[in-house]
């Protein structure tokens, strides 16, 4: 098998640097094969003993098997033949030879005197006395010397299956040393205990497993239930099972044929037996699903570990990190959230270290050199993020040769987990400022990357909103403009008129008066040839723009995509429009160059008739010089409409820049209003789970926000500096009548409202003063009319309605929630109403049935009482497969009956009265599986008082420690 990290050799004991050991991993199996000497096998030689050239063909025959078992992916074999024992040696020495990552376990295959047969899986390290011991106590077997091609004549050992069992089981070297699995297949099948009359003698029998010579999928729904206990006359005992090929051919068509993976953390028959009492967890028959992402590795340099740092290597299944009273549990799992940028001070930047024991740890012992490192991976991919102290607000990310610095919340955006310090699970109702958006989380923990996503499109969207506003709010400007430079436009061309017809009366020559009624039109013919020099530069410009835009895709550069005929096709029409858009905007270049070029053109030739008409104009004015006061003042208007002319074109060609800016406006809106809509309903679907995903120990509903502070905010901010009292209580007022008016559309029609009196005020030019009209109609919205004003405060109110207060009003949004009850004795009660302890387990239900990432919880059973443990255990056996859990306890349940993939056991302080600073005051004590010996000792000794308190129990409990 691989594992983490490359290709290793396993051994009857894996050793591994304290804290690096991997714990339980999973292994493809079949615990039934036969080899050549088996009377049934067919397809190769017979391999007889004794010789040398014998002993050299069974070495290679035992070599070709392990390479079979490579070849068929197996990671876990037994060698069972019937009877016999013989050539289980040759296949463990060859996997030792090749170096070979499967696993091999002496086994063999019995037929008990009622017509059903067993398998006997011993530990690798068991002698070949050993085994004959187990096939003495079956009786009357006796087994063909080595030398010999074949086995014995197969017949029915003295032993029934029952027998067969205690007599194994009566013997400690053999039971520590063995498992017996019998054979319950269908009742249709070969020697299977599964027969009519066999139910007593099965629902007695002390065993944890049976095999099945069959696929898993082609069992009855009866034979299952039989094997789990489910049908009372066959016992009440759960017990596992194995499948397995039973393959006794040369060409090895049914090696590994029946699918069957076991999660193992030891070569040894002990890893066998925890993984048959957590048949749940450590069993399947389908390709096990493992988490896509989860920690790998956690480093720490702090001075509780010493001036080396200290490393775990961490499962992605269930991690447990145990030790007595001040070994420093909590402290390594604070250290994980820092690395993660899930600590308290995280959350809360406010947060002062003297108030928070966690954040004290994180302050007193990182300083100087300390450094968290936590090894991580992403769908494949590893990362190795690194946080100090000194710069805690950038977590430094590290991938192969890349590396990137992350805020913290950008860190915890990229790897979804959820940590709990102690007692965090039965404390979330404690601040009512947090506690909404707490269960809100957890509640919709597996939709926070919808939420994520839709929550920064609101805030982009209502940034949108803002700046729509704005070009609104120019629209309306532009419109004001147009209308006071066109009034001023028509109002100069009337004086002009006036003047001229009485220039006219008063005797200007005809051609005098033409000149000078002419004048403005040269005046505008020289600013449209402007405008169009400057549009044509401004076109140009975009342009540039626009040819920085391209299509770039190259299929080459996606390895093996250009295999696909959709791909090929795709990639041809990309060359043309490449090629198209190269000869557009080629073709739009040119056209500008063209007009720049006829308008400069233009320019000189009007330059020069301009030019010669103003001799004209100069010698029609001096030549009427008795009129000069009328002529001047001609003169003076036609510029004053020259330059109103061009304001107004200014004025008209603003409004058309704007032309779309209330469709965009509205669309904004609507694009907000609708985001608001999707989060209810991603937040309402997430509520609907809640029941089932709890064992309907909690309700949840949707909870629509009745009082948003942004709604309050923005009006907050209309009324600063004018002096009107108790300002926020009669928002307060203001806002809750308008939603229980009209929930869904209420705002909708205030901010309307706003926008409607801000674009009077535009349109009225913005007067500082404000007529009564207009202070009329802010009256009546302001607390919906329901309070008078003061002159002073209507006035300053009027004048804080401005762009940024007005955005804020039109883009303010709720922020909705999940509000959960607890079902106390099938009453719904409010959930900060439940006790600590059924808040806790609740809420730790509720998230060991989701799949959202790595879950890290200190100590949970501070929170809980003994009946819910036992629930909590269940799950933790199911919710491992599916997400990484990493907790720290005390409880042997969590741990044991948990079935634990990992375990890390820290060592407990010892006293001294000559201490040493200089060293760790945390420090690994062992880690493994639970079957690995040195973490069953610890277990042992920490969490169950040793083995004599643990015997004294059941003894008293009058249990059979055996049974």
């Amino acid at each position: 098998m691989l594992g983490k990290f490359g290709p290793r050799r396993k051994t009857q004991e894996m050793i591994y640097e304290v804290g690096l050991h991997l714990g339980t991993t999973w292994h493809k199996c079949d615990f039934q094969c036969h080899t050549p000497r088996d009377r049934a096998w067919s397809g190769s030689p017979d391999l007889p003993g004794g010789e040398d050239a014998a002993e050299l063909a069974r070495r290679a025959w035992a070599e070709e098997f392990i390479r079979a078992a490579e070849a068929a992916r197996l990671q876990a074999v037994a060698i069972s033949d019937h009877h016999d024992i013989c050539l289980s040696a040759y296949a463990l020495e060859a996997a030792a030879r090749l170096q070979s990552n499967v696993l091999v376990f002496p086994a063999v295959e019995i037929t008990c005197s009622d017509n059903a047969q067993c398998i006997v899986i011993f530990d690798p390290s068991a002698t070949v006395d050993t085994q004959k011991l187990a096939l003495g106590a079956a009786g009357n077997i006796l087994m063909a010397p080595a030398s010999d091609a074949k086995t014995c004549d197969i017949l029915p050992a003295r032993e029934t299956v029952s027998g067969f069992v205690e007599a194994v089981q009566s013997e400690q070297h053999l039971r520590d040393t063995s498992v017996i699995l019998p054979h319950f297949s269908m009742e249709e099948d070969h020697k299977t205990l599964n027969e009519q009359g066999h139910h007593p003698r099965f629902a007695n029998l002390p065993i944890d497993g049976v095999y099945i010579e069959r696929a898993y999928s082609s069992l009855d729904l009866t034979t299952v239930e039989k094997i789990r206990g489910k049908i009372h006359d066959w016992g009440k005992r759960r017990r596992a099972m194995l499948a397995t090929g039973d393959n006794r051919t040369a060409d090895w068509s049914r090696l590994g044929v029946n699918d069957c993976w076991i999660k193992l953390g030891e070569h040894s028959i002990e890893a066998l037996r925890q993984a048959l009492l957590a048949d749940e967890a450590r069993i399947a028959f389908e390709p096990p699903t493992c988490p896509t992402e989860y920690l790998v590795e956690l480093r720490v340099k702090s001075s509780l570990t010493g001036p080396a740092a200290v490393t775990i290597v961490f499962n992605d299944g269930f991690n447990a990190i145990i030790g007595g009273r001040g070994s420093g549990k909590s402290a390594f799992l604070e250290y994980l959230r820092f690395g993660l940028g899930r600590t308290d001070k995280d959350f809360n930047a406010k947060l002062d270290p003297e108030q928070s024991r966690e954040a004290k740890l994180i302050s007193e012992t990182l300083a100087g050199d300390g450094y968290v490192e936590v090894v991580l991976e992403r769908e494949g991919v590893r990362e190795t993020w690194r946080r100090v102290l000194s710069n805690s607000e950038i977590i430094t990310v590290t991938v192969g040769e890349r590396t990137l610095e992350l805020t913290t919340s950008a860190a915890r955006e990229r790897f979804r987990s959820r940590a709990f310090r102690q007692k965090g699970l039965s404390s979330t109702m404690n601040d009512p400022a947090t506690a909404s958006d707490q269960i809100t989380n957890i509640a919709a923990a597996e939709e926070i990357d919808q939420r994520r996503s839709i929550d920064r499109d609101i805030e982009n969207t209502q940034r949108s909103v803002g700046a729509a506003l704005i070009n609104l709010v120019a629209l309306w400007k532009s419109r004001v403009d147009l209308r006071q430079t066109t009034e001023k436009v028509e109002d100069l061309r009337a004086r002009i008129a006036a003047l001229t017809k009485r220039l006219e009366e008063e005797g200007l020559s005809a051609a005098a008066l033409r000149t000078i009624e002419e004048s403005p039109k040269y005046g505008r013919a020289g600013e449209y040839i402007a405008t169009v020099g400057s549009q044509a530069e401004h076109a140009s410009a975009q342009l540039g723009e626009l040819e920085a835009i391209a299509v770039t895709a190259e299929a080459a550069a996606y390895e093996g995509a250009a295999d696909f005929e959709e791909v090929r096709e795709l990639q041809e029409a990309v060359v043309e429009a490449k090629s198209m858009l190269t000869s557009s905007l080629s073709s739009a270049r040119a056209a500008l160059e063209l007009l720049a070029t006829k308008q400069n053109d233009a320019k000189g030739r009007f330059a020069a008739k301009r030019d010669a008409f103003m001799l004209t104009y100069t010698a029609a004015v001096e030549e009427q010089s008795k009129h000069s006061n009328f002529v001047d003042e001609v003169a003076r208007l036609n510029t004053e409409l020259q330059t109103a002319e061009a304001s107004q074109a200014k004025a008209r060609s603003a409004g058309q820049t704007h032309v779309h800016a209330e469709r965009n406006y509205r669309d904004a809106l609507e694009s907000l209003d609708g985001l608001i809509e999707r989060r209810r309903a991603i937040l309402k679907a997430a509520a609907d789970k809640v029941a089932g995903r709890s064992s309907n120990m909690l309700k949840a509903r949707l909870k629509k926000d009745r009082m948003p502070a942004q709604y309050r905010a923005a009006l907050y901010k209309l009324f600063e500096g004018s002096g009107t009292q108790s300002v926020e209580e009669s928002c307060t007022d203001w806002i809750r009548a308008i939603l229980e008016a009209d929930e869904s559309k209420g705002w909708a029609k205030l901010r309307q409202r706003f926008l409607d009196l801000y674009e009077a005020k535009i349109m009225a030019g913005s007067p500082p003063e404000a007529s009564d009209g207009l202070l009329s109609s802010l009256q009546a919205i302001i607390f919906n009319g329901a309070r008078q004003l003061t002159d002073r405060q209507r006035k300053r109110i009027y004048q804080s309605l401005a762009d940024p207060v007005v955005a804020g009003i039109v883009a303010a949004v709720p922020n909705d929630a999940i509000n959960m009850s607890y079902v106390d004795d099938g009453r719904p009660i409010d959930f900060k109403m439940a006790s600590p302890g059924q808040q806790a387990s609740a809420l730790l239900e509720l998230l060991l049935k989701q799949s959202a990432g790595t879950l890290i919880i200190d100590q949970p059973e501070d929170d809980l009482d003994n009946r819910v443990i036992m629930r909590i255990v269940e799950l933790l056996r199911t919710s491992k497969s599916t997400r990484q859990l990493i907790f720290t306890t005390h409880n042997a349940n969590i741990v044991v009956n948990g079935d634990a993939d990992k375990i890390v056991a820290l060592k407990s302080p010892e006293p001294s009265s000559m201490p040493n600073n200089n060293a760790p005051r945390v420090q690994l004590d062992c880690d493994g599986a639970i079957e690995t010996p040195a973490v069953s000792a610890t277990i042992t000794s920490i969490m169950e008082g040793g083995r004599e308190a643990f015997d004294l129990r059941s003894r008293k409990y009058r249990f059979d420690l055996y049974s």
